[in-house]
């Protein structure tokens, strides 16, 4: 059973650099008084996010579960319940920051949940690529042999 990550790493590349401009835009000194391109980079990298877990959750993950390699059904196991809890914390923050109305109530504080939710959403990435699609990856080239 041949699976292919180039997709998923796509998409972790576009998050990337969306996260980027996101990290940039956090660092101005105007961002409290003026949070409209903050905002529209953080609905892009929603948009974009809840694309790739539908991806994920309908793709990708049912043919892990189903392969015949037993570590990489564990994996993925781990992963997608790991998953779970991060889509939650997202989920969560969406509906306390809905738009700029929400953020001009309490600019800081949508500063530092939306630093708090990039650098989870960062991490969460780096360890999909190394952990979930390098192994994936690994099983499609020993299969390959």
């Amino acid at each position: 059973m041949m699976i292919s990550t180039t997709l998923y790493r796509d998409h972790h590349a576009t998050v990337s650099r969306l996260v980027g401009r996101i990290e940039s835009l956090l660092t101005s000194p105007t961002v409290a008084s003026d949070t409209t391109a903050l905002t529209a980079t953080v609905r892009d990298l929603f948009g974009i996010f809840a694309v790739h877990l539908s991806l994920e959750d309908s793709a990708l993950y049912p043919r892990l579960m189903s392969h015949p390699d037993a570590g990489l059904q564990r994996t993925a196991a781990r992963f997608q319940t790991e998953m779970g809890d991060l889509r939650a914390r997202f989920d969560r923050y969406r509906t306390r920051w809905p738009g700029p109305l929400a953020v001009a109530k309490d600019p800081d504080t949508f500063v530092r949940e939306t630093r708090e939710v990039v650098t989870a959403l960062k991490q969460r990435i780096a360890r999909e690529d190394h952990e979930l699609y390098d192994v994936i990856d690994r099983v499609a080239l020993a299969g390959a042999a």
